[in-house]
């Protein structure tokens, strides 16, 4: 596996002496330069000493080629009274210009095992809005009690992504989401949160089936017919020496998802991790020597060669990609035509110790290559020692994932490491 030695990395969000800072999200402003970054703050090293959601906001310098970057600050209203404020997850509408980041807020300091165990649900589903860009945010918006009441019951505790939500070409908004049951005690599922009318009113996509999975994204692919495909990527919560991802699709707009099933390319470590999905045409592509790379290998993968050149979807992935332990972060790319090929070898872009991951699709206005963001859990001794941002132009990224030399470049195996989900 190659690695990235990247120039454009800085550090974000750092650990001090009393608190530092984990889960990240980002969210891109559409038709604007302007970048918001997103992570907890921590009080220490345990998910029950999340405490408030902090931001840093990120204006494009053409010159440099990278973002410069607003100090930290704390998202006020993004809390409740005696809780803590955890999973960042913003979405964007389009349509009336409002930023949705939605969280999770827990009770003082209930661990998650607490409510697994006892069944009792001290979770809270909350968003707080801005409508200029992130520079102020609205009171706190809490849907537990009159939205999810009903499922909420069923739920022994529950998150939201984390990360990015993202709008269907409809309008519907999507905020990916998982639960563990009350009964079976410990059982995990993935589903979403949608909304059909700019976030006024919210409701429950069914769960995930088969494959017990958690912390999730999700992507929507054009289907050429004015219809979009939901495809979802989980973190398994199987634990053991060999775990791999979960992935379902959706043809209804992410309200019901195909069974889960395994992609054994995409390894978890031993308590598993989250990753972090994006997608978008191939027309994206800019150099007409990197175009005709992806088509090439598109054509080596598919077995109908009238869709090799088409104008499919290109979807990455970042995630941790050792077996062992939280390590050596890598990018995985995959196309999509009517069904999925096979995923890449990794392109790794931070080497050591690292966690969750952010991916970020950016189009500038006045930039002509689009840009792929990332931002990530790393650090010299531990995953959580810092959150740093690493960002690069499409055409450079799809580069550098197609020069790695696969372990096995035979297509029948490649094909065999991939689950085909029958879609509805």
């Amino acid at each position: 596996m190659a690695s990235s030695n990247s120039s454009n990395t800085t550090v974000l969000f750092k650990k001090e002496d009393n608190f530092g800072y984990r889960i990240p999200a980002l969210l891109h402003i559409p038709d604007t330069d302007m970048l918001l970054a997103i992570s907890e703050k921590r009080l220490g090293p345990h998910d029950e000493n999340a405490d408030t959601l902090m931001l840093r906001k990120g204006t494009y310098n053409k010159s440099s080629k990278n973002f410069e970057w607003d100090d930290v600050t704390c998202i006020e209203s993004a809390r409740l009274k005696d809780h803590r404020s955890m999973n960042p997850c913003p979405v964007y509408d389009k349509e009336t210009g409002k930023i949705f980041l939605f969280f999770i807020a827990v009770y003082e300091d209930m661990t998650e095992q607490y409510q697994i165990n006892s069944g009792r649900n001290v979770t809270r589903l909350c968003f707080v809005t801005s409508v200029d860009g992130g520079k102020s945010w609205s009171p706190v918006n809490d849907l537990t009690d009159n939205q999810i009441s009903e499922h909420f019951n069923n739920w022994a505790t529950f998150a939201v992504g984390p990360g990015h939500g993202i709008q269907l070409r409809s309008g519907r908004l999507i905020i990916p989401a998982y639960a563990y049951k009350k009964k079976p005690i410990g059982q995990s599922h993935a589903f979403t949160f949608y909304s059909d009318d700019h976030g006024e009113i919210w409701s429950v996509g069914d769960f995930l089936s088969k494959e017990e999975c958690g912390e999730c994204q999700i992507v929507a692919m054009n289907q050429g017919n004015e219809s979009e495909i939901v495809y979802c990527n989980a973190r398994s919560m199987k634990h053991g020496e060999h775990q791999y991802r979960v992935q379902a699709f959706s043809t209804d707009g992410g309200a019901t998802f195909t069974d889960g099933c395994l992609v054994k390319k995409l390894v978890e470590p031993p308590k598993g991790c989250h990753g972090s999905i994006i997608h978008f045409p191939k027309s994206k592509i800019s150099k007409p020597n990197i175009k005709s790379e992806i088509e090439n290998y598109r054509f080596q993968q598919e077995k109908d060669a009238s869709k090799s050149t088409v104008d499919f979807e290109i979807i990455l992935f970042s995630h941790t990609t050792s077996m062992e332990s939280r390590r050596d972060l890598g990018i995985y790319l995959c196309t999509y035509q009517d069904h999925p090929l096979p995923w890449t070898d990794p392109w790794i872009i931070c080497p050591g110790p690292s966690g969750y991951s952010e991916l970020a699709f950016i189009e500038i206005p006045g930039i002509e290559i689009p840009l792929v963001a990332c931002l990530f859990e790393c650090g010299s001794t531990s995953e959580s020692d810092q959150i740093s941002f690493t960002v690069s132009q499409v055409d450079e990224i799809i580069q550098n994932i197609l020069e790695i030399k696969p372990h096995d470049s035979s297509f029948s195996r490649l094909r065999d490491q991939l689950c085909f989900c029958t879609l509805f």
